[in-house]
């Protein structure tokens, strides 16, 4: 009896090993065979792609009869007195803008304040000194652009504070 198991066990081991390396030579064959045919290795890292042209934004004339119109795109409020204040206008491109800003009922008379004509994208912007006498409050900024003999206006709030954004 104590033979039998013991041949048992020795075909068990057997069958073990026999198994051990079938597996093992079966891994080192796959390997090998995928390897001999793959085009590149796998932790090949791939060139940056070339970047992409800018594209080009080209500006296009309004028609002879478009409608005058105008948009406050950006308006730099709060602002300390005696600080820079901007404002940005969208409108049609070549129109004529002007600007008036009012304190406490007084007209400003900063130089930045002219008459502009808007870019080849109807962008038109001003910069200008808010005077360091001016109450704090509210006060009106009011451009009026002109094309083609039409008008449009657009106003905006400047609040000059003693606390700007």
């Amino acid at each position: 009896m104590k033979t039998r198991i013991l041949k048992t066990i020795r075909n068990i081991l057997i069958s073990i090993v026999a198994l051990v390396v079938l597996v093992v030579g079966g891994g080192v064959a796959y390997t090998w065979y995928v390897g001999k045919y793959e085009t590149a290795p796998s932790t090949a890292i791939a060139a940056p792609a070339a970047p992409a042209p800018a594209p080009v934004v080209t500006p296009t004339k309004p028609a002879p009869n478009a409608k005058e119109s105008a948009s406050i795109q950006m308006l730099s409020s709060p602002v300390l007195p005696g600080a820079n204040a901007t404002i940005t206008v969208k409108t049609n491109a070549g129109s004529k803008c002007t600007i008036a800003v009012v304190y406490d009922k007084t007209p400003s008379a900063d130089s930045g304040l002219s008459q502009k004509v808007a870019d080849e994208f109807g962008i038109v912007s001003w910069t200008w000194t808010v005077e360091p006498t001016v109450a704090l409050g509210k006060w009106p900024v009011k451009i009026t652009c002109l094309y083609n003999d039409q008008s449009a206006v657009v106003q905006g709030d400047l609040v000059v504070s003693t606390q700007a954004e």
